[in-house]
């Protein structure tokens, strides 16, 4: 491979999550020049994510972070769409599950622990 200047490469104009980055480790200490996929370097970092219009997300959805203690989903429009009645307050459930039926909204405080609000009109 001959030797060449970065700025002398061809340029890119997308990106796959293998796709490498060449970066330098430590520059104002011990430098070392390095590769990194693009998976590698967005992996730890929060990125909030912005929709306009509709979003439909089925199946199980987890959101989490690394960076932080605990992460939000902020929505002007956020529609529940579990509806059920738990057999007891210790049915089989994950801490945050949260759902509604005719009478009550219900969430899961903790894992198999489940309080209630009641429903009225207003």
């Amino acid at each position: 491979m001959a030797t060449s200047k970065i700025t002398e490469l061809t340029s890119a104009n997308s990106l796959t999550a293998n796709d490498l980055f060449v970066i330098v480790k430590d520059p104002s200490g011990s430098p070392s020049t390095k590769k990194i996929t693009v998976t590698g370097a967005f992996s730890n970092i929060a990125s909030p994510a912005v929709f306009s219009n509709s979003v439909t997300i089925s199946g199980n959805v987890t959101i989490s972070s690394n960076l932080v203690s605990n992460s939000n989903i902020t929505a002007n429009n956020l529609f529940i769409n579990y509806r059920t009645t738990p057999v007891t307050n210790t049915d089989t459930v994950t801490t945050g599950k949260l759902w509604f039926d005719n009478n009550h909204i219900y969430v899961a405080i903790s894992n198999n622990l489940i309080k209630r609000v009641a429903l009225s009109t207003f």
